[in-house]
């Protein structure tokens, strides 16, 4: 960066190297920076579309949704077959909860470029929010993405030279562009940093720009670390074998930031989904995909391209330092009863707002909060409310509130007295945070993964009284706590206590499991290269493993 802050200043009228400083800028998350170069850009050279596309990243990331839309509407206007736009704007339109026009954008983009990886990924992430999706359909596009994308580096894969000692010390490489404080490393940095070394060796492969204190207690497990970032996949996939990796674990599968074209070229013997994102990746160069029963039904395991594997939750939790205390049931106070729903805006779809209208029609002095990133815009709000006034429920009884530092939103909680999932999307460690701070959550088990999560947590803490297989069921749970303010007081106290005691509280426990599967997994392999060695025929060529299950 300080050569393109350089340019700029010996080069004050070149609207390129002003671009090229905001894309940099906004990519390294100082956005409000990136914006003001974006503009002196686009004032120098008003007609630049790849200006106005960087402007509305900026924009998008300061959570001015509309005026990011304005800016990509206008790129696309001055250049029509612009994919990387389509695309952008596509994910503007998710997070709008606009996810039809989304669809269309992503497709769109690929149109223009087949061989689009990014965009693909952003569509299977869209199609997981949507309700007509489910997991036969989400893992089809999955396995559209792996033969598009990845299937092509099926013949360069070679043969693996790590040892097969059955027990000896694991190398175990993960990769991620979220080793930094944000939703996807409360699920599994604790693990990194439990490992028992005398067993497992870490190395890390950061995607990440941004870092922070979580990024330095990773770094600190870690006994290798690495930044992929600028690192082509070819030499990133080089790179892990010389490390000698024996399972490699992807943390993010079709999140912004995943290296799933390093797997595609399987540089390690093992190769495992997990945590990050967990709903599969489409590969079949992706041995297994940790979940857990409820996540994943036997009879649904058929769908995926992985092995689905058995954890015993397909999540963990370790609350941060600054966790709130839990604060007395606020309905016991004389407060008017509040139903909350502490997630990302493009999960609240039709179905479920009409399903949280008739909660409230039900209970006239109820209120609901919902709170999630994006809902300081104010085309966000209106249209969201405006769904509500649809159903006849008045705007006042609704409250919207948008972003805030982790410590003051986990205070959130204080004010609500029993969350609402939101479906087909509910909440993964939303789901976890609230049952921390003591508040209960009603979920809609449905047939996806991405519908199953919060039920999968619940059942590990025995909660299942809070899981519903219906409309009717979630509503009646809701209302009947609602209407019975000591026990849902009671519960309110002890929930902190049963999560912290469960297996998804309990990280060493948790992370002995995963190790114990770890060992498993690498067992099987182990086996299978002793009798692929044992045989070799005459021409002495070494049949493919088992574990490289190309199609």
């Amino acid at each position: 960066m300080p050569i393109l802050q350089k340019t700029v200043a010996l080069l004050p009228l070149d609207w390129e190297a002003h671009n090229n400083l905001g894309y940099t800028l906004q990519a390294l998350g100082q956005s409000s920076v990136a914006e003001a170069c974006c503009r002196r850009a686009l004032e120098l050279k008003p007609d630049y579309p790849e200006a106005h596309n960087n402007l509305g990243n900026a924009l998008k990331d300061l959570g001015r949704l509309e005026e990011a839309e304005r800016s990509y509407r206008r790129a696309l206007e001055l250049k029509r077959d612009y994919a990387v736009v389509h695309s952008n704007l596509g994910n503007l339109l998710k997070d709008l909860g606009r996810l039809e026009e989304a669809e269309r954008s992503y497709r769109r983009a690929l149109e223009l470029k087949p061989d689009y990886a990014v965009a693909h990924s952003n569509l299977i992430f869209t199609l997981d929010l949507m309700e007509h999706c489910d997991t036969r359909m989400q893992q089809e596009e999955r396995r559209r993405w792996y033969l598009q994308h990845g299937r092509r580096y099926a013949q360069a894969i070679r043969p693996h030279e790590n040892v097969p000692g059955p027990e000896r010390k694991l190398r175990i490489g993960y990769v991620s562009a979220d080793f930094c404080r944000r939703s996807p490393y409360y699920a599994f940095g604790s693990i990194i940093c439990g490992h028992d070394h005398s067993a497992f060796e870490v190395v890390c492969y950061s995607e990440g720009l941004r870092e922070d204190e979580a990024t330095a207690r990773l770094r600190r497990a870690a006994q290798v670390w690495r930044s992929s970032v600028g690192v082509s996949d070819e030499a990133l996939a080089e790179q892990i074998r010389r490390d000698r990796i024996d399972i490699l674990v992807d943390l993010s599968a079709h999140m912004a930031g995943s290296r799933l074209l390093v797997f595609a070229r399987k540089p390690a013997p093992v190769q495992v989904t997990a945590w990050g994102y967990a709903n599969g990746t489409g590969l079949q160069t992706m041995d297994y995909f940790f979940a857990d029963s409820v996540a994943v039904p036997s009879e649904e395991r058929i769908h995926y391209a992985e092995e689905v594997t058995d954890l015993p939750c397909i999540i963990c939790y370790e609350p941060p330092e600054y966790l709130p205390a839990v604060s007395p049931l606020p309905a016991l106070s004389g407060k008017p009863f509040t139903f909350g729903c502490i997630n990302r805006p493009e999960k609240i779809t039709g179905s479920v707002i009409a399903l949280w209208c008739r909660i409230l029609a039900a209970l006239p002095e109820a209120r609901l909060v919902i709170k999630g990133w994006g809902l300081y815009d104010q085309g966000l709000r209106g249209n969201l409310l405006q769904r509500f006034k649809n159903a006849d429920i008045d705007a006042e009884r609704v409250r919207l509130l948008g972003h805030s530092p982790h410590a003051e939103h986990l205070k959130i909680y204080h004010e609500v007295d029993l969350v609402l999932d939101s479906y087909p999307h509910g909440g993964g460690i939303s789901t976890l945070e609230a049952l921390w701070m003591g508040v209960p959550v009603v979920t809609l088990k449905g047939s996806t993964v991405t519908s199953r999560v919060s039920a999968s947590i619940l059942t590990a803490l025995k909660l299942q009284d809070w899981i519903a297989g219906s409309d009717e069921e979630y509503g009646r749970i809701a209302l009947e706590a609602a209407r019975d303010l000591p026990r849902l007081g009671g519960v309110r106290q002890g929930l902190r206590a049963r999560a912290g005691a469960s297996v998804v509280g309990d990280v060493p426990r948790y992370t002995r499991a995963v190790e114990a599967t770890y060992r498993t997994v690498w067992r099987r392999w182990c086996a299978d290269e002793t009798a692929a060695h044992f045989d070799v025929g005459a021409d002495d060529e070494i049949p493919q493993n088992k574990t490289d299950r190309i199609g």
